[in-house]
């Protein structure tokens, strides 16, 4: 009987206390003074809380909450005990500063010198006039368009689409990508085929994943990844919505990112085969376009 007893009691134990690892995706504020806060998390899809009186853990949830923190979190009874930070702050200047291999090393993109240019270059970037067209082939040759006109080395941020997003929230794409560039430290997504101006790259983030919203899920950010195995990654798989990755212009579609892992062998240079086959998926009168952007070797 008391075997029994004590098999009982370490299993409600078991199930009061938990521990996981997650992002944090909102915080909720009580609305009447000392309640507890809410804390809505992308791994439970229970509601845990928090004692109002903890400062120091509330300020640690907020700031993970901000910044899209992988942490570790302890609970019992649905009450948040303790948290740590595993991986703080996934930003994309996070990318230069890393000596790992990845579609941004050894590439540093040009300082666009304000808004205004972004807008004039925006501008400028040719509209497809195929009905249906790849979204590589378009920033493709939109990038090369920047380097051709301004000499502006620009970026490429790619958000890949995860099973938990196609089964939770479904949609028809696996990933997106677009060109990017720098303007004084802010970036600024130049995706004329789902926008009428240059905007932010959490401003992009957030026109792809609105379908998140209307399913009631607010606050999630993208977890940023150097490399496409990230992506790949079973447990980012079964517990991500989607992953944002940064390269930079010449990379021209998800297998490149996959050879450059497995090759090591950086792109360092547009190549006219791409260009070409970029130009003549997009574009009727396609040689105009190819001829127009292709390098001379």
């Amino acid at each position: 009987m008391k075997t029994k007893l004590l098999l009982t009691a370490l299993m409600l134990s078991t199930i009061a206390q938990a521990e996981i690892k997650t992002r944090i995706l909102h915080v909720n504020t009580p609305e009447i003074a000392g309640e507890f806060y809410e804390v809505l998390t992308a791994k439970n899809k229970e509601i845990l809380k928090v004692d109002p009186s903890n400062d120091e853990l509330l300020n640690d949830l907020l700031h993970a909450s901000d910044f899209n923190s992988v942490v570790e979190i302890n609970s019992e009874d649905g009450l948040i005990t303790s948290l740590e930070i595993i991986e703080d702050g996934d930003d994309v200047l996070d990318f230069y500063t890393t000596d790992e291999v990845h579609p941004m090393t050894n590439y540093t993109p040009s300082n666009v010198e304000s808004f205004d240019k972004a807008v004039e270059l925006f501008s400028t970037l040719k509209k497809r006039t195929k009905w249906f067209t790849q979204c590589f082939n378009r920033a493709h040759v939109w990038a090369k368009q920047m380097y051709d006109s301004d000499k502006v080395e620009s970026m490429k941020i790619l958000i890949y689409y995860t099973k938990k997003y196609r089964r939770e929230i479904k949609g028809k794409w696996w990933f997106h990508i677009a060109p990017m560039i720098d303007v004084n430290g802010t970036y600024y997504v130049m995706d004329k085929e789902f926008t009428k101006k240059p905007v932010t790259d959490k401003e992009w983030e957030s026109i792809f994943t609105k379908k998140m919203k209307k399913k009631g899920i607010e606050g999630y950010r993208c977890k940023v990844i150097k490399n496409i195995s990230e992506y790949y990654d079973k447990y980012n798989q079964e517990n991500e919505y989607c992953n944002i990755q940064i390269t930079s212009m010449y990379y021209w579609e998800p297998n490149d990112m996959s050879r450059l892992e497995k090759s090591g062998e950086q792109k360092t240079h547009f190549i006219n085969r791409e260009l070409r086959s970029a130009a003549r998926e997009v574009f009727w009168g396609w040689r105009k376009v190819y001829n127009q952007i292709k390098d001379e070797e």
